[in-house]
């Protein structure tokens, strides 16, 4: 009988060390997502955890390790071309180009990041501003905004690009409770639609409606990963989080 075939991890870090000068700020770290599962990152601020999406992103080379996409090693590839490789990444503030419309920006970001033509730009840029419930506000200029609508702008620019990977930095911040119940549901539909998602976030309540696995960082390290309920309840994740275990 021949042994059941598993799944390859969409995204992977392996033994990823990170240091800017005499600063080590990444140590040992492994993790990975499988293809369309939703993971997430969290730890204390200063954990190391927006680092870590840089380097995954090619923001910045790693010091030593190795970072895999679908198999495939990153190493001396640049940020554009783990783009076209279906990598995209949001930023915690968003950063729309403020002088075009709301389909300018997706339309842009088609056209340079996944390098189509303008017929195709212009059709996947109406599907995703559809997907996204910016439609409506195609004609608007990206400055005329308010907060939850770039947020949904930053995530229709990451998805014009074509990715099989999206990740998230923080992008629940400064939202009201309304506000996050409706970007939640917009994650959990691209992750529903076969999207794979790594999302860093400090709002919890709002990262464990999607995520279905946690890793959870200090001081540039994995502390622990696996069922969110387990990681949150592990020693080591309440003493970075409160100073101290329970009893």
């Amino acid at each position: 009988m021949m042994p059941a075939m598993t799944a390859e991890p969409m995204l992977r870090a392996k033994g990823v060390n990170k240091s800017f000068g005499a600063l080590k700020v990444l140590f040992d770290v492994d993790f990975h997502v499988m293809p369309g599962e939703a993971v997430g990152i969290v730890g204390p601020n200063g954990a190391g955890k927006t680092t870590l999406f840089g380097a995954l992103a090619g923001s910045f080379p790693v010091s030593s390790g190795a970072i895999q996409l679908a198999g495939r090693d990153l190493s001396g590839t640049s940020a554009a071309e783990r783009c076209r490789l279906g990598l995209a990444r949001t930023h915690q503030v968003p950063r729309p180009f403020l002088g075009m419309t709301v389909f300018e920006n997706v339309h842009v970001a088609a056209r340079s990041g996944a390098g189509m033509d303008q017929a195709s730009a212009t059709a996947t840029a109406a599907d995703i501003l559809r997907r996204t419930g910016l439609l409506a506000l195609a004609n608007r200029p990206a400055a005329a905004l308010g907060l939850l609508d770039r947020k949904r702008l930053e995530v229709a620019r990451a998805l014009a690009t074509g990715p099989t990977v999206i990740l998230l930095d923080e992008i629940g911040g400064g939202l009201t409770e309304a506000e996050l119940v409706a970007l939640v549901d917009l994650i959990r539909s691209l992750q529903a639609g076969g999207l794979t998602v790594v999302w860093i976030e400090h709002i919890l309540h709002a990262l464990l409606r999607v995520v279905t696995r946690l890793v959870c960082m200090a001081e540039g390290r994995v502390l622990t990963q696996g069922d969110p309920r387990d990681v949150m309840a592990h020693p080591e994740v309440q003493r970075a989080y409160l100073g101290s275990s329970p009893e």
